[in-house]
This record gives structure tokens, C-alpha cells and sequence, in this order.
């Protein structure tokens, strides 16, 4: 191909490449003015130090990314957050947290890196607090099925009180009032003991509130107080007018001093005295087994002493009255020889000179 040929080749192309250039139609161009440009205007590159009315651009280096599903930033400096927040992975607080509400899995709380406390779900059963410090048993607070759990020793200050429904039940050195039921086993000593109903002392000691009977030794006491040992029973009951004490059962009864009987009441009713008998003396001789103070009886007939016959006083045929002064040719006594007041007395028992 000549020279000129080529020359002509290339024009027929600048004329085509102008045509095509001359149909294509020029985007039209936002207009720029003071204070105002079109987003449209601008694409790529960089702006710095960029400032509107709610942003104000100061970096240095690039901090906030913004893609189509999340947005990326170092640190954020927030005053508040409206709507809900939700956090896929870790919070870390370094200041105070406040919530009107705070729901949550597991709590864990460090304390000088040695221990921690849990709101947890131990088990399908149990939720609540556990304690745990590295050597030494876990401690728990827990809710069990219908109750609470403490692990542990509950330690009061000494002036608080454990209550229900705000009354005191229980103090350092008191049970509350409305404390009325209890299954002690065994107490300490015990001043002021007041009780009301029934009243047991290891099945010995018995007391029937319905009957008001006090026994020792026998389950259904036989007067209001009674003493039973095998087959002998002892009774206190008071009757009306009267009071009755003695055996309850076909048992001798014995007053005993020293450990020794002195006066035998017996299964049918004799009376045996061991010992001198004294009435209206204190202490009678030991040369005697009776010594009374006064006349004495036997079998309707009086015996007495005196100085001399008796002269007033009604008195029986038979009764004797001894001579306190007897003499030598005097007589031992009078004898009332017919009944009267005084009666009718004569000498009798002559004495030797």
C-alpha cells in the first residue's frame, strides 16, 4: 500500500471516530454555587476534614467502616441508644451498669481472681447462687423445687431477728410469742416454766389436763395426785370438805423417819406404832409406848388424875380418876359409882400407912 493510500485509511477512521464522538449524547454536569454541591458530583477519592451540621470529621486515620450489612468502629462514644441493642459476643463495662431490669443466663462476679458468684441453673431442679472459691466447697443459695437451699450457716447480727410475716419468731436469746408447737428433745435448764394441755416427762411424769390428775409412775392416776410403784399406789385427792391420802391399793402405807417406820397403816386397817406415842406431849418417855397429856378413854370408861374427886363435868358409872398426891393410909383414886353432873364419886385402892 502507497504512501497515500494510508493517508486515506486514516482519515476515513478520525472522520468515523468524530461522527460517533458528535452522536454520543454529554451528561449533563451539576452546577456548583457558594454553600451547596450534589452528592452526584462527587465519587471517589478522599474528603478531609469534612464538617456538616450533624458531622464533624477529626481523623486522622480511618475509623468507621460502613458496609452493606454492618458497620465497623473502633470506639464509640454514645449518650444514648433508643430501642433495643442486642450483642453477639462479648460487653466489657469498665464503669457502673444500671438496668430497670437485668436478665441473664449466668452471672459471674470476680473477687480478687479467688472467687465467683453464679445465677445459675444447676440442675433441671435447682436455681439460684453458688459461691465458689478455689479449695474450698462451693457454697449455694438455691431454689429446690418448692423451697430454699442454703448451703452454708446463715450468721444474724446479734441485735436482728429471723421473722415471718414481719413478726419475729426468733432473736439471739428469744423465741417469738406466736412460736406455740415445737418436737424439742432436749433443753438446757429452764426457769418460769409455764405450760398449758398435757403434759408428759418421759412417760413417768403425766399430767391430764381433761381429768386434772398428776401422776408419777402411772399412766391413769386414781385421784388428783397420785405416786405408783408395781402394785402399790399413793393418792392425794381432795373431796369436797375433806381431803384423803393413803394407799389407793390393798398396800400398807408407812410414815418413816430416819428410814425407819413409825407408824404402820396396814392392807385392812390396823394401825401398828413403832416406837412411844405421845398426845399433846412432845417428847414421851422411853419407858412407855403411850403418854398423853390429858384424860384418856378406854372403851367408854375415862380415865383421869386429879387432887381430888371431880366436881363438875359430866361424867359415867366406871370412870376413874387418879389422886395425884397419894399418901400413906390415903387411896390410889376416885371411882364414879353413878353417872351425873359431876356424879357420885368414892374412894377406892386403899394405901398402907
Amino acid at each position: 500500500m502507497s504512501q497515500i493510500d494510508k493517508i486515506r485509511e486514516g482519515l476515513a477512521s478520525l472522520g468515523s471516530a468524530i461522527e460517533t464522538i458528535s452522536n454520543t449524547q454529554t451528561p449533563a454536569v451539576p452546577d456548583a454555587t457558594v454553600n451547596s454541591i450534589s452528592g452526584n458530583a462527587i465519587h471517589g477519592g478522599k474528603i478531609t476534614l469534612l464538617r456538616s451540621t450533624g458531622i464533624r470529621d477529626q481523623a486522622t486515620r480511618t475509623s468507621l467502616l460502613v458496609e452493606d450489612d454492618q458497620i465497623t468502629v473502633g470506639t464509640a462514644d454514645v449518650d444514648n441508644i433508643l430501642g433495643n441493642l442486642s450483642v453477639e459476643s462479648n460487653l466489657n463495662v469498665g464503669g457502673e451498669l444500671t438496668a430497670t431490669k437485668l436478665t441473664v443466663d449466668e452471672l459471674v462476679s470476680n473477687q480478687k481472681s479467688t472467687a465467683s458468684i453464679d445465677f445459675d441453673v444447676i440442675d433441671n431442679n435447682l436455681i439460684g447462687l453458688q459461691w465458689r472459691k478455689k479449695g474450698e466447697a462451693t457454697k449455694q443459695i438455691v431454689w429446690r423445687e418448692n423451697r430454699f437451699y442454703v448451703s452454708s450457716d446463715i450468721d444474724l447480727h446479734r441485735n436482728a431477728s429471723l421473722k415471718i410475716d414481719d413478726i419475729p419468731v426468733i432473736t439471739a436469746d428469744t423465741l417469738g410469742v406466736t412460736v406455740q408447737k415445737s418436737s424439742l428433745t432436749s433443753v438446757g435448764r429452764l426457769t418460769n416454766l409455764q405450760t398449758d394441755g398435757d403434759l408428759n416427762i418421759d412417760d413417768f411424769v403425766l399430767y391430764d389436763s381433761g381429768t386434772m390428775r398428776f401422776g408419777i409412775g402411772v399412766e391413769a392416776p386414781n385421784a388428783q395426785f397420785s405416786v405408783a410403784s408395781n402394785e402399790a399406789e399413793f393418792v392425794v385427792d381432795p373431796d369436797f370438805d375433806h381431803l384423803r391420802v393413803g394407799a389407793h391399793t390393798t398396800s400398807k402405807l408407812s410414815l418413816i423417819t430416819d428410814n425407819k417406820e413409825r407408824l404402820v397403816l396396814k392392807e385392812h386397817g390396823g394401825v401398828e406404832i413403832k416406837g412411844s406415842l405421845g398426845i399433846n406431849v412432845q417428847y414421851p418417855g422411853e419407858d412407855v409406848d403411850l403418854q398423853v397429856a390429858g384424860a384418856v378413854r378406854i372403851q367408854d370408861k375415862k380415865i383421869s388424875v386429879g387432887h381430888e374427886a371431880p366436881i363438875k363435868g359430866n361424867n359415867n358409872k366406871g370412870d376413874l380418876q387418879y389422886n395425884t398426891n397419894p399418901m400413906p393410909g390415903g387411896y390410889v383414886g376416885w371411882i364414879c359409882v353413878e353417872s351425873g353432873n359431876p356424879g357420885k364419886w368414892k374412894r377406892f385402892g386403899a394405901i398402907e400407912e
